[in-house]
């Protein structure tokens, strides 16, 4: 009886040697793709992910696709039911089980080579969730493999039907040649990269912010999460620190404002406001936790024109539409402070935009503004004796400091607060180790004296209620990025912000930001760090840059809100990040060269072209001139490079070879060049026609070289062409007449 065996199926079953090679750089490049999405991948996809990619050993039959396909299908409408249809989790499954199945079912090295690009652009995004150095690695090993997964493409499709034994395994040699020569080949890349890096105009943000603001669903980039400013009901001071990856580029709202965006830096968007701190973490009253809007709206106003009377000034006044992510709270971000309502909504006690009922999805919503207030009236008593708490123990130090200034009128007190900052070395920093224990306010004022906003603000609302001023701590966010050449603003994560509110007796509440005293705006330029530096003591004070100054004279920065600058103490430069060394090279002028650094960096020249045309260019930075810079800058290395490579190439060339090509170079420019299709003696016979003085040498020439082009044996070729080389040369030089027409010889 006969024995049947059945071959195991293979993970890299192509007969041929190149297209092995190509499933195993595709599988490779695949494999990184998915470790690059490993920090935001959900659990449960892992050995989905599996599965996928052994779906490889189905034979090879009609049917094979379809249970690949029904299982795609149910793994995403399984990630859809749990994350949601839009949710960036759900998106990412889908394009990775999408992949790992096209690799399951390959075959042929075009199919190889299209998996290739879809896992290069796949690991692109990937790269969002990982820091710098580990991003900048990763930038650096996707292309190598993509490369080497085209280069096998390419490799197996010049091998077509010539089967060749697949090889067992590749040799490290082997592999490091071809790691060497993509490294090679990307090398000659970089410096027309290097010219689109610094010319080309950049979007603010990642490509995706511009599908964002025409309509893309902010839940396809959003990563929610439970903690940090506007989102949870409790605030422990400091917590709301930086984090890296996508989580702080994930959209809070997208704004579109009507005939004129807002400096960014007055864009505040007001979110909850706190008044109770018991030494360890700030609190909302317990109606924002339990979402009853009713219960805020009996304290608050429903009519924007109740509200409106309580103002003694108002003025600049905005209209702009919101779509705000869902957050299950009550409020709705809007600028400070409301002018008009949205539907279905009310302004609370503390100038805050609520909805009725808990934001669950998407909302969209239109408001008004106004940039420039005050606010008149009496303060209830029992609002003021909550902004006037303290805890019962705790941060003595603070307390001392308060009932010193309580000797000084409130606008002295508030001055000195405000000074000390600018004056004693504090720092903002997006990340700083966090103190614990009820003497934390303490720790950070007078001992390490950095954090971040919100740490800034509250440590200045209990010193101020420490020196007997009523304050209280708001949250929200600030500014936003703008993307250029439209009217919308994308806010993220990344801008939250807190800041303080004290009250006067005259003009009501007044906000200060104490970060404003201490570090440039965010959106600041190294050249405008550069010129907070402190100085000696009677230098004359620093000029302020371009766009500040302008911003000054059109009146947009006149804001009575604003914190006020003291009159003594020069400003300290802030540390928020270390540019030190290598790294601070890395980070400043490659990981966060943003559009606006861009720009600083060009702005002279930018500005002297625009003064020059006036106009609509009007002396600011255009960017037509970055299109302009890039694509000359493009031109100068494309010409550079093709130099350098005739050169390159013409200095490989051997002696005989050159002496004849530049003598052929040097007849062209007299109305003789040579035929492609033409052998040196017609060449020559066509010269001899033309000018008869040169016959002679000219014969000789196309002679020697073809004893040295076709007849090896003839080692006194190479002497012979140099020296009817340089007779001819010297005839041609010397012959002033004008060439003739060119006879053509048949």
């Amino acid at each position: 009886m006969m024995r049947m065996t059945l071959p195991l199926p293979s993970l890299a079953p192509p007969a041929h040697a190149a297209d092995a090679a190509c499933a195993r750089w595709s599988l490779a490049l695949l494999a990184l793709a998915l470790a690059s999405h490993a920090p935001a991948l959900p659990p449960p996809v892992w050995p989905a992910l599996a599965c996928a990619l052994c779906a490889r050993l189905l034979p090879q039959r009609r049917w094979t696709p379809i249970p690949r396909l029904l299982f795609l299908a149910g793994a995403v409408a399984a990630a859809g039911m749990a994350f949601g249809w839009t949710d960036s989790r759900t998106l990412r499954t889908a394009l990775l089980l999408a992949l790992a199945l096209k690799w399951a079912e390959a075959r042929s090295t075009r199919e190889f080579a299209l998996l290739a690009g879809g896992s290069l652009l796949a690991g692109a995004l990937g790269l969002l969730h990982w820091g710098e150095w580990t991003g900048l690695a990763l930038i650096v090993l996707l292309p190598l493999l993509a490369l080497g997964a085209l280069e096998s493409a390419t490799e197996a499709d010049m091998r077509a039907g010539r089967p060749t034994p697949a090889p067992a395994r590749a040799t490290w040699r082997h592999i490091g040649a071809r790691l060497a020569g993509n490294l090679g080949r990307i090398a000659l890349a970089l410096p027309l990269a290097a010219a689109l890096f610094l010319f080309f105009p950049r979007i603010p943000g990642p490509l995706w912010d511009i599908g964002l603001t025409f309509g893309l669903p902010l839940s396809v980039a959003l990563e929610k999460s439970n903690q940090g400013l506007g989102v949870s009901t409790r605030l422990k001071p400091g917590q709301n620190q930086a984090q890296t990856g996508v989580a702080e580029n994930a959209p809070v709202l997208v704004a579109e404002f009507d005939n004129w965006v807002p400096p960014t830096s007055l864009l505040y968007w007001r979110g909850p406001v706190y008044y109770d701190f018991d030494g360890r973490e700030w609190r909302l009253d317990p109606e924002y936790d339990a979402g009853q809007g009713r219960t805020l709206m009996r304290r608050g106003w429903t009519k924007s024109s109740a509200f409106a009377a309580t103002l003694t000034k108002k003025s600049q006044e905005i209209t702009y539409t919101v779509r705000l992510t869902p957050h299950d709270r009550l409020w709705l971000y809007g600028l400070d402070l409301p002018a008009a309502l949205a539907a279905e909504s009310f302004i609370s006690a503390d100038w805050q935009v609520l909805a009725h009922r808990p934001v669950k999805a998407e909302t969209r919503y239109r408001l008004k503004s106004w940039l420039d207030w005050e606010a008149g009236g009496a303060l209830d008593e029992t609002l003021r004796r909550r902004a006037l708490a303290l805890p019962e123990t705790g941060n003595p130090r603070l307390r001392a400091l308060g009932a010193e200034l309580a000797a000084q009128p409130p606008d002295g007190r508030i001055t000195a607060a405000l000074t000390a900052l600018a004056k004693n070395g504090y720092e903002v920093r997006d990340r700083f180790p966090l103190g614990e224990g009820p003497d934390a306010l303490d720790e950070f004022w007078f001992d390490r004296r950095e954090g971040n906003a919100d740490l800034y603000a509250g440590t200045f609302v209990f010193l101020m209620r420490a020196a007997g001023l009523p304050a209280r701590l708001v949250t929200g966010y600030r500014g936003g990025k703008l993307m250029a050449l439209t009217d919308f603003v994308i806010v993220k994560k990344n801008h939250a912000h807190a800041w303080a509110e004290v009250w006067d007796e005259a003009r009501g509440w007044r906000r200060f930001d104490p970060t404003d005293m201490i570090a440039p705006p965010r959106s600041a330029s190294a050249q405008q760090a550069k010129t907070a530096q402190p100085k000696p003591a009677g230098a004359a004070a620093p000029k302020p840059p371009p766009r500040e100054a302008a911003r000054n004279q059109a009146g947009h920065a006149a804001d009575p809100q604003k914190t006020p600058v003291p009159a003594a103490g020069p400003p300290i430069a802030v540390k928020a990040d270390s540019f030190s060394g290598l790294d601070g090279f890395f980070a400043r002028w490659i990981f966060r060269l943003d559009g606006e650094t861009q720009q600083s960096l060009l702005a002279g020249l930018g500005e002297k072209f625009g003064e020059k045309l006036g106009g609509a260019l009007g002396g600011k930075f255009a960017w037509v001139w970055l299109l302009v810079g890039a694509a000359l800058s493009s031109a100068l290395v494309f010409a550079l490079s093709q130099l350098i490579a005739w050169r390159r190439e013409a200095r490989h060339l051997p002696p005989p070879q050159r002496h004849w090509n530049r003598l052929g170079r040097l007849l062209a420019r007299r109305g003789l060049a040579r035929e492609p299709w033409e052998c040196p003696g017609n060449f020559a016979r066509r010269v001899a026609a033309a000018r008869p003085l040169w016959a002679e040498t000219m014969a000789a020439l196309a002679n020697a070289y073809t004893d040295w082009r076709y007849a090896p044996a003839r080692p006194d070729a190479p002497r012979r062409i140099e020296a009817c080389a340089r007779k001819l040369h010297n005839l041609i030089l010397a012959d002033t007449a004008a060439p003739r027409r060119n006879p053509k010889t048949s």
